[in-house]
């Protein structure tokens, strides 16, 4: 059993760089991933999880902008409870 089976990870910045690198170390332990960026370089990175058998969803979200961050938070919880 994978270490994080059964959660949910939020990696702001999860585009590109160290947040990249976490996306995809949570998502290869079995992590739902949820890559929160305004690149949209996010996209991609999560169609590849998803169509590795991984769970991902991209949110693109400019973290400085509170709206958008309740935006993000609302449809974490709407699509992995």
């Amino acid at each position: 059993m994978s270490r994080f089976n059964n959660k949910v990870v939020l990696v702001t910045g999860g585009a590109s760089g160290i947040g990249k690198a976490s996306a995809l170390l949570f998502a290869d332990e079995g992590a739902k991933v949820v890559i929160a960026d305004y690149a949209d370089a996010g996209k991609a990175l999560a169609d590849e999880l998803n169509a590795n058998g991984k769970s991902a969803l991209f949110i693109k979200t400019d973290v400085s902008d509170s709206a958008a961050v309740q935006h993000m938070i609302r449809q974490t919880f709407d699509t992995f409870g």
